[in-house]
């Protein structure tokens, strides 16, 4: 009884309601008719190269109920991330194949995330799509699941039990290309500031070891400060606008997350700008297409909040029984300031913290800025 009322307070402090948007974007394109024409399994869910084996599991027919454990809900990522999920699961070609989307955000606290987690698997979902608050700690209750017939599909903030299927793009690559961007446009040589994303996350952790590795390769490079954004505009804003505060020499800027947070920093404290890697908000590619003359050049490196729906397709896939690498990696999305486009890469008439690697055809996501932001997500 303890844990049924659990989740049913958890579920309220994840509740979503779908809302009409106030007015069309511009940007948007329609969806071709049929929405999965592109949909190819071969080459949506492609092995890393660290994938362990193959997996399948007993076919089992539909409609499943699916169940996203979401731990941390502080940013714009993850906010529009519950919105795609929850968009794409109410598209009428995906519908028709899901009972029920039970979304429960739990903070921080990894107790929470696995008592959310075991009430799910008392509720008997089929599939679990699991974002977690630490990669370890979760493994009792992944294997109490998997004993249970429940895939567990974990994506983003992966974790190390084995029995889990892994969706997520390569972490420690993507910081390194960052950095390796950033190297070349301030000549391998001064000063970096690094703004980091949730410490103790595998994300958080993973970008931070690529990205210095390939500065470590340029001696004449120096790590001044290493902030915490928490990928989020409004804190990585603060913390940027606090460093500066005590007059440093910044050269460069390397960012998880917030952007265009450390942009408007820079900005208020009429601080020239710098080259800047950074992630795939809106804000912070159209800065990069915009603001060169202020000094602005870098590079764009997304984590698509999509990585949940291509979750959602593949626990799809293994329900149904089709077999699939454990470890599925998705290709970096990324642009730089020479190549960035209006209406492809960023959107003029769309909030700057919206996330704008929204489409990924192969894997059947192709949602529209509209059915995302329609999404109401209480943060409470």
């Amino acid at each position: 009884m303890k844990r049924i009322a659990f989740l049913c307070l958890l579920i309220v402090l994840g509740t979503i309601s779908v809302a009409r948007p106030a007015a069309a974007h511009n940007t948007t394109t329609p969806r071709q008719a049929n929405y999965q024409s592109e949909y190819d399994p071969k080459a949506c869910f492609q092995a890393a190269t660290n994938n362990d084996k193959m997996v399948s599991f007993p076919k089992k027919e539909g409609p499943y109920t699916i169940g996203l454990s979401n731990s941390f809900i502080g940013n714009a990522w993850r906010t529009q991330m519950i919105q795609m999920a929850k968009a794409w699961a109410e598209l009428p070609e995906i519908k028709p194949m899901i009972k029920e989307l039970v979304v429960v955000s739990t903070g921080e606290d990894v107790e929470a995330q696995i008592a959310a987690m075991d009430n799910m698997i008392a509720l008997g979902v089929d599939a679990i799509i699991l974002n977690a608050a630490t990669p370890t700690g979760f493994d009792a209750v992944i294997r109490r699941a998997s004993e249970a017939g429940i895939i567990v599909v974990s994506f983003d903030n992966i974790v190390s039990a084995p029995e889990a299927v892994l969706v997520n793009e390569d972490q420690v690559e993507f910081g390194r290309v960052m950095a390796e961007d950033l190297s070349k446009r301030i000549n391998n040589k001064g000063n970096v500031v690094l703004v980091n994303g949730v410490p103790g996350t595998s994300v958080d952790t993973d970008r931070n070891t690529g990205a210095k590795s390939e500065f470590a390769k340029h001696p004449d490079i120096k790590i001044i400060a290493e902030l915490e954004g928490q990928w989020g505009s409004g804190v990585a804003q603060q913390v940027m606008a606090d460093f500066l505060a005590t007059q440093p020499k910044i050269d460069g800027v390397w960012i998880q997350g917030g952007g265009p947070g450390v942009i408007k920093a820079f900005d208020d404290a009429k601080v020239p700008l710098v080259p800047m890697a950074g992630e795939a908000e809106n804000g912070f590619r159209k800065a990069l297409a915009e603001r060169g003359k202020d000094g602005l050049v870098g590079i764009s490196v997304g984590q698509t909040p999509g990585m949940v729906n291509v979750s959602m397709q593949a626990a799809l896939e293994l329900l149904k029984g089709t077999e699939l690498p454990r470890v599925i990696a998705m290709p970096l999305p990324m642009v730089t300031s020479e190549d960035v486009k209006e209406g492809v890469h960023y959107f003029a008439d769309l909030p700057d913290d919206f996330f704008t690697p929204i489409k990924i055809p192969v894997c059947g996501v192709d949602l529209n800025p509209d059915e995302i932001l329609a999404v109401k997500v209480d943060e409470k």
